[in-house]
Order: structure tokens, then C-alpha cells, then sequence
């Protein structure tokens, strides 16, 4: 696996999981970014979003409200379209609920921008040690204790 690249995470996962504010998955078919890896066995990611004027309202009012966002954020991909990525949203997995690399035209898709990948992992990481001490971003966001207890089982 490749840091900043994109991925398919299997069905399995969400269903082991079961928690109901995981983002769904699409029929394996959401790409979700890797951030990063926490420690030896844990892999962070971020789900994807293609709604961009709904987030870039929420992004913006957020901006006006506390002059900041960490939990989205909005770029351009080397594919030329922009997506969002819900960090408020991430979450723990293992290497083995990766199904396949995300792929446009059998190329892996993956950031290229270091300023980008360093400005999502600084959020991240921020929004992910937040997490784990329960703060609530949005009334529907994954139980990430819970999903990091089940891992480690």
C-alpha cells in the first residue's frame, strides 16, 4: 500500500464494523484515501465526497464561524476533478480489508501535490487524536473507539 494513494475497501468491513455512520461504501465502489498509518496495524482513512457545493457551503460557513476547517477539505486531483475529502469522517482499518487500488484508467490515483498530502495529514491527524477522545463533529459520525477495539481483537 501506498501513502496518499487511493483505495477499495471491501464490503466485510463495513459489515464487521456495523456501524451505521460509516460512509457507505458503494458496492465497493468508494475510493477512500490513505492518510496514514498510526502504528503497526492500524491504517487511517478518509472517505471521499463528489458533492462539492453542499461541502463547500459547510466548508465555508465553518471558515466564517471558527476562521478554520480541519474536518473537510476540498482539492483538486491529478484526474482534474475536485473532490472532498470528509475527514470528520475517517477511520481505522487493517491491510486486509483493502480490496484493490483505486484506479482511472489502470493508473493508481494518488496525490501528487506534497503541500496537499501534508495539509490533509496535518487535519487528520488533529481531527483523529479528536476522535479518540469522543468529540462529536456531526451527530453522524463512526464510533472510532469501537471500530479500533474491534481491530484489535
Amino acid at each position: 500500500m501506498t501513502e496518499k494513494g487511493f483505495y477499495i475497501i471491501k464490503d466485510s468491513f463495513f459489515k464487521k464494523m456495523n456501524d451505521p455512520y460509516l460512509k457507505g461504501n458503494k458496492k465497493e465502489n468508494r475510493p477512500h484515501y490513505y492518510c496514514f498509518k498510526e502504528d503497526s496495524d492500524l491504517i487511517w482513512m478518509i472517505p471521499l465526497s463528489s458533492k462539492i457545493e453542499k461541502y463547500k457551503k459547510i466548508l465555508n460557513d465553518k471558515i466564517k464561524r471558527y476562521n478554520t476547517c480541519e474536518t473537510i477539505h476540498i482539492i483538486k486531483l491529478d484526474n482534474g476533478k475536485e473532490s472532498v475529502f470528509l475527514i470528520q469522517d475517517m477511520f481505522p482499518i487493517t491491510k486486509s480489508y483493502i480490496k484493490r487500488k483505486y484506479t482511472i484508467a489502470n493508473n493508481h490515483l494518488k496525490i501528487t501535490s506534497e503541500h496537499s498530502a501534508r495539509e490533509i495529514e496535518k487535519k487528520a491527524k488533529k481531527v483523529m487524536e479528536m476522535l479518540k477522545r469522543n468529540t462529536k463533529f456531526t451527530p453522524t459520525q463512526p464510533n472510532i473507539n469501537e471500530i479500533i477495539k474491534k481491530l484489535r481483537k
